[in-house]
């Protein structure tokens, strides 16, 4: 088999090992989301779902009026156009998108390190976590968020991670626009890309512009070239893009984020990722091998340590680690951002972009791992440990230690108890609109309304009274009709609210018949709240509710005498 040199210069498998390495990978990936794909699209996936559903110039506004950006839903509504539209075709999009992104992170940390094993392990961490298949799976754009963290992560990883330029090298480099110019480039559109995808992702990415400039000038890799100029325009153009887009007036409504966004325990940041297995064991792993290999190459042996991709002494295996702590450090910024009520923004899919970072490090700390057990056992100096020992024992050493990272993390996670039990690691929703509404569409008869309560934050104005919500417009009230307004399509349909004020009980009820009138109510808020909302609706009406689906949503069938 042939091998290639790396940006570190050492060897790695050739093209054939990295090609099986990302089929495996891509493979697992693929089992992990694609039995998660056919539930029903829950409330969420719905906006995009409807979002898509009319014509390519509906998008925009639909997308806008979600507190999205827009350029994501262009990408699914041709994506819908060529597939389809039921639930396994739309989340194909993100399964692939996630398949893309564990692909890549097996090709870069390979590249970087010069072990295919150390690239599997890293391609392995996002292909089995249980977030990273939640949301590389999901109807969202967060799957291309991750890919899109890969991609500038890459970028930084070879930007700072190459060589040091030096005499005339340096000035060849600066000539042709190397010496970092086109990395710092790359990383800087692929950040963009990113925020236009999803402006919160900015809270997590933005952080690798100055930690990786800091290296850079201390490693003496900060070559500025007149290709940054590019970086500045795709910057500022990016920022006006999102000016001009529906951020500054979802920032208007942020406090109706803490619904589901608020921190208020500094527990959830312990449980935010799986910090034990996809950063601290690994870590931890690699220094205590590298000590050992300081021992025996200091004390031991007596020989001078060797260059190395890892920081034995004096390699560059710290660098490694940036990705992981950039990740880190991004998580506990939203979660002070929360916790301290600067802005409520707790929720991992406001900064999913951290779990690939994780992964990248877990892949690096590897091949450090891989790397410190060749010195170990088959270091250079000694009579009979030529190069084909080093080979056997890189091979076996890196797949030993991939083996236990994975494993421990299947462990950690409770995904190895459910593979063992023959059962896959399902990322269910547990929303079930589709068989809600096929059991009203099967008993609707002709004059029958549906009630919606889908839990919106945007339709909390029904907690206020009538007169307060004057400037709800016809626009505001087709977008909290979404869930019914898409591929589980019902007609009409009226927005109510199961914590609605009495003014909008009174009102509802004054545009039902004066006599007999079946109502179908369609609550997410759950049965106990939905029987609690016909309790007060029998207050100035008689009524009587039967349940005709117990899931989630609930569905209760509404027969007015009067």
């Amino acid at each position: 088999m042939t091998e290639h040199r790396t940006v570190t210069g050492k060897r790695s498998g050739g093209p054939l090992a990295i090609f099986v390495a990302v089929g495996i990978v891509v493979s697992v990936t693929i089992a992990f989301r694609l039995p998660s794909c056919g539930e029903s699209f829950w409330l969420d996936e719905l906006h995009s779902a409807w979002a898509v559903s009319g014509t390519f110039h509906e998008v925009s506004p639909r997308a806008a009026i979600g507190n999205q950006t827009t350029g994501y839903f262009h990408l699914l509504w041709s994506w819908q156009t060529m597939v389809g539209n039921r639930e396994i075709e739309m989340r194909l999009s993100s399964v692939v998108a996630s398949c893309l992104a564990a692909a890549l992170l097996v090709v870069g940390v390979t590249q970087r390190t010069g072990s295919v094993c150390a690239g599997m392990v890293a391609g392995a961490v996002l292909a089995v976590d249980p977030n990273g298949v939640f949301f590389g799976c999901e109807l969202r754009p967060y799957a291309f968020v991750i890919l899109y963290s890969v991609l500038a992560t890459w970028s930084m990883m070879t930007w700072i991670g190459g060589s040091k330029p030096s005499g005339d090298k340096a000035s060849r480099l600066t000539r042709n626009s190397y010496g970092g110019a086109r990395w710092r480039l790359a990383m800087l559109f692929w950040i963009c890309v990113a925020a236009l995808v999803h402006p919160t992702s900015l809270g997590v990415l933005a952080l690798l512009i100055p930690v990786a400039f800091a290296v850079a000038w201390k490693t003496g890799k900060l070559i500025l070239w007149r290709a940054d100029a590019f970086a500045a325009i795709i910057a500022v153009t990016t920022l006006g893009a999102l000016a001009m887009s529906s951020l500054p007036e979802s920032w208007e409504r942020r406090d109706l984020w803490k619904a589901f966004g608020q921190a208020t325990s500094w527990w959830q940041l312990w449980y935010a990722w799986s910090w034990v297995p996809i950063l601290g064991i690994p870590i931890a792993t690699a220094a205590v091998l590298w000590l050992a290999v300081w021992l025996i190459e200091r004390l031991v042996s007596k020989r001078p340590p060797h260059s190395s991709t890892c920081d034995s002494p004096g390699g560059s295996g710290w660098i490694g680690m940036i990705p992981g702590l950039i990740g880190l450090a991004g998580t506990f910024v939203f979660f002070c951002a929360s916790y301290f009520e600067w802005v409520p923004l707790w929720h991992r899919r406001y900064f999913v972009a951290a779990l690939p970072m994780l992964a990248w490090t877990t892949g690096e700390m590897a091949g450090c791992c891989a790397d410190a057990l060749i010195r170990i056992f088959g270091g250079t100096g000694k009579p009979g440990f030529g190069v084909t020992w080093r080979i056997i024992v890189s091979r076996i050493g890196g797949a030993v230690v991939g083996v236990l990272f994975i494993a421990v993390m299947l462990w950690y996670q409770g995904t190895m108890h459910t593979l063992a039990s023959g059962k896959m690691p399902l990322q269910l929703r547990g929303e079930r609109w589709r068989e809600a509404v096929a059991v009203i569409s099967d008993q609707m008869q002709n004059g029958d309304v549906v009630w919606l309560d889908s839990q919106l934050i945007e339709a909390s104005f029904l907690r206020h009274p009538v007169s307060q919500s004057e400037s709800i417009g016809d626009a505001q009230w087709e977008y909290l009709r979404f869930p019914l307004a898409g591929p589980y399509r019902l007609e009409p349909v009226v927005v109510v609210a199961c914590a609605e004020h009495d003014s909008w009980i009174r009102q509802h009820l004054a545009g039902l018949p004066a006599g007999r009138a079946r109502v179908w109510l369609i609550a997410r808020c759950g049965k106990p709240a939905a029987e609690r909302f016909v309790q007060r609706i029998s207050r100035y009406r008689n009524v009587t509710a039967a349940e005709r689906y117990g899931g989630l949503p609930f569905v209760l069938r509404l027969d007015f005498t009067q």
